[in-house]
C-alpha cells in the first residue's frame, strides 16, 4: 500500500495514509469485476500483516465493504517473543491469538488454503471451499524456507530433526524440549544466513536464552553461533557483553562462516 514513508513520518501516519489510499481506490471499479464480488475485499494470510490490513480496512470502511480473511490455521502464534519459549522463560500459550477479535469486528474469516488467484475474473480458489470473488485482493501469506540452499533438507525426514523454529508452534515448544535434553557438555548450533533477512536481532537473542537454559540446566555446554556475515548485525554491543559477562564459556561467535549443509548421520 506505502513504498515509502517521508522523513519523520509517524508509524500512524503511515497506517493512516495507506488506510485512505487504500479505501479511496474503491471508487473505480472495473466493469469486469463480478456483481458478487461489489465492495469485497479478500485477504489472504492471516499473520501480523493480513489481521491487521483485514483489521483496519474493516474499521475505516465508510461504505458496505466486505472483509474476508483466508487463513490456513485456526490460530495465530507469534514469532516475536517466542525465543523467551525456547529459553524456558516465556509460554506458548500466551504467544497464541485466535480470530475471534476479528469476527467481532466484522471480518469474515475463512479457515482454508488459498490455491490460485484469477486476476481476470478476480476469483480465488480455495483448497477446500467454495472460490471467492473479490474487487480487491491483499496477499499476505507470510514467508518461507529455501530448503534447497542445503542440498541434505531436501529430505523432509532431515527438516523435522533439525528444526528451525522461526514459524512458531509446535517446532517453537519442540526445540525447547530438544535443548533440555541435550547431553552434557553439548552443542547449540545456530547459523545465520548473509543480510538481509527478517528481524536482525532475532538469531543474536535465540542464542542468549538458548545459553541462559545452557547455564541453568547444562553449564558444560556450548552455543556455536555461525554467522555468514563479517560481524553481528544488531545491538553489537550489547549482545557481546551479554556473552562475555552472563555467558561466559558458553557462547562463541564465528562470524564469516556460511553454512552450505548440514550431515544429518553424524
Amino acid at each position: 500500500l506505502v513504498r515509502a514513508a517521508a522523513p519523520m513520518t509517524t508509524r500512524r501516519d503511515v497506517l493512516q495514509r495507506a488506510g485512505a489510499a487504500a479505501l479511496g481506490g474503491f471508487g473505480a471499479r472495473p466493469a469486469r469485476a463480478a456483481s458478487a464480488a461489489r465492495g469485497r475485499v479478500v485477504v489472504i494470510g492471516g499473520g501480523y500483516g493480513g489481521a491487521t490490513a483485514a483489521r483496519y480496512l474493516r474499521a475505516w470502511s465508510a461504505g458496505p465493504i466486505e472483509v474476508v480473511l483466508v487463513e490456513r490455521d485456526s490460530a495465530f502464534v507469534s514469532c516475536p517473543m517466542s525465543n523467551l519459549v525456547i529459553g524456558g522463560h516465556g509460554d506458548i500459550a500466551t504467544l497464541t491469538y485466535g480470530y475471534d477479535a476479528l469476527r467481532r469486528e466484522g471480518v469474515r474469516v475463512i479457515h482454508d488454503v488459498a490455491t490460485q488467484v484469477d486476476t481476470e475474473r478476480r476469483v480465488v480458489t480455495l483448497q477446500r471451499g467454495a472460490p471467492i470473488a473479490y474487487e480487491r485482493l491483499v496477499l499476505s501469506p507470510g514467508v518461507d524456507f529455501i530448503w534447497d540452499a542445503l542440498p541434505s533438507f531436501a529430505d523432509e525426514a532431515v527438516r523435522r530433526r533439525y528444526l528451525h523454529a522461526w514459524q512458531a508452534g509446535e517446532q517453537t515448544t519442540a526445540l525447547r524440549r530438544q535443548t533440555e535434553s541435550m547431553r552434557p557438555g553439548g552443542v547449540f548450533a545456530i547459523a545465520i544466513p548473509l543480510a538481509p533477512f527478517r528481524c536482525p536481532p532475532a538469531p543474536y537473542e535465540r542464542a542468549c536464552q538458548v545459553a541462559s537454559m545452557l547455564a541453568r540446566r547444562n553449564p558444560g555446554a556450548k552455543v556455536l553461533i555461525l554467522d555468514a556475515n563479517d560481524d553481528v548485525l544488531s545491538k553489537k554491543e550489547l549482545f557481546k557483553r551479554a556473552w562475555s559477562e552472563l555467558y561466559p564459556g558458553i557462547v562463541e561467535y564465528r562470524p564469516n562462516c556460511t553454512l552450505v549443509d548440514v550431515d544429518a548421520a553424524t
